[in-house]
């Protein structure tokens, strides 16, 4: 009697240690850190991804004049695919009105800007016991940033794009 239950344990032990293999999200974004520069300005963006994906930016923007720049939130614009798909969102931004016009945003002559920005169009809301507003993940592709700064009342654009991959591993 105690071999059987000793082998039976043993046997049950081994099929799920062997059966049962794990999986693992890896996210990518490459480049990691997107760069541009002009006279004007340099601008870093970084995707901000978690462990199932990627939902938004942290950008970075240097002023190398002693002006102040504006960065123009109703011209600057998501990026997916090769095309333009809407603004962003940011803090301060309510969700329901996340399409509205905003103020822009003054970068201080040789000074440092820095914000998070989510895509506008990958918010979502859902109803339900966990229900409410959230930041969606960018799709696998191309992702990124149309920037637009005005300078001296005139807009200078830069582009600046990642590829996102997601993919399962098992292990």
């Amino acid at each position: 009697m105690f071999t059987k239950s000793v082998l039976s344990i043993g046997l049950a032990a081994a099929i799920l240690t062997t059966g049962c293999a794990t999986t693992r999200t890896v996210v990518k974004a490459e480049p990691t850190v997107m760069q541009a520069s002009n006279e004007y300005f340099d601008t870093t963006v970084m995707p901000k991804c978690g462990s199932y994906g990627c939902e938004g930016f942290t950008m970075q923007i240097k002023n190398k004049t002693n002006r102040n720049l504006e960065v123009n939130w109703n011209k600057t614009l998501y990026i997916t695919r090769g095309q333009t798909s809407g603004g962003f969102m940011f803090e301060g931004v309510v969700y329901k009105d996340r399409n509205n016009p905003k103020s822009p945003d003054v970068v201080f002559g040789n000074g440092t800007f820095s914000k998070t920005i989510w895509p506008n169009n990958l918010v979502d809301f859902s109803s339900g016991k966990y229900g409410g507003w959230r930041n969606e993940n960018m799709p696998a592709g191309e992702n990124g940033i149309y920037l637009t700064v005005n300078v001296d009342g005139k807009e200078i654009t830069q582009k600046l794009v990642t590829n996102i991959s997601v993919t399962r591993v098992q292990q």
